[in-house]
């Protein structure tokens, strides 16, 4: 037998002895996992530590954000990982819907959920507030916007800076400005 460049004359998935691969050896593109078991067909989810698990649903939602949709299903199912929480799902798709109310009252229920002080339930509130003033500059439904921010934006009390720039732009007459 010629010897490869490596040195090494054992190919994979043979033995020393016989080079016939052996029951086992590993065959290459197969995969020998802790996490392999199956029940019923299923694979069963491994278990994490909080790091691994904060760290499987970020690529999680990276594999999601560029299409990777069935790879991020086959992730979450093998490691038992959600995504987000249900109520953040909900809250992200009213706001994506333009659906102001609920978007609303899906902040309260999030509140539980919130590790900080109650700043951040008002700053998740201004920006909620912001967008809905912003689209509906955009749609050109001025009177509306300017509800918005007076009596919604305003009694905030949050970033007081950024709404004067908001109320700047009640003055633009072009989308693109």
């Amino acid at each position: 037998m010629q010897q490869p460049a490596n040195g090494c004359t054992q190919h994979n998935g043979a033995t020393d002895d016989d080079h016939i691969p052996s029951s086992s050896a590993q065959q290459n593109g197969t995969d020998i996992a802790p996490h392999s078991t199956t029940i019923n067909g299923e694979i069963s989810p491994k278990r994490l530590d909080r790091t691994d698990y904060e760290i499987v649903r970020l690529i999680g939602q990276h594999l999601k954000t560029i299409g990777l949709n069935r790879t991020a299903e086959v992730l979450i199912q093998e490691s038992g990982c959600r995504l987000d929480h249900p109520a953040a799902a909900k809250f992200r798709q009213h706001v994506m819907d333009g659906d102001w109310n609920k978007a609303d009252n899906d902040l309260n229920e999030l509140k539980s959920l919130l590790e900080g002080s109650s700043n951040s339930l008002s700053q998740m509130k201004f920006l909620l507030l912001e967008q809905k003033y912003l689209e509906y500059l955009e749609d050109g439904r001025v009177l509306d916007a300017l509800h918005v921010l007076r009596n919604e934006l305003t009694p905030l009390q949050h970033n007081t800076a950024r709404v004067h720039e908001l109320s700047s732009y009640m003055m633009c007459s072009e989308r693109e400005e």
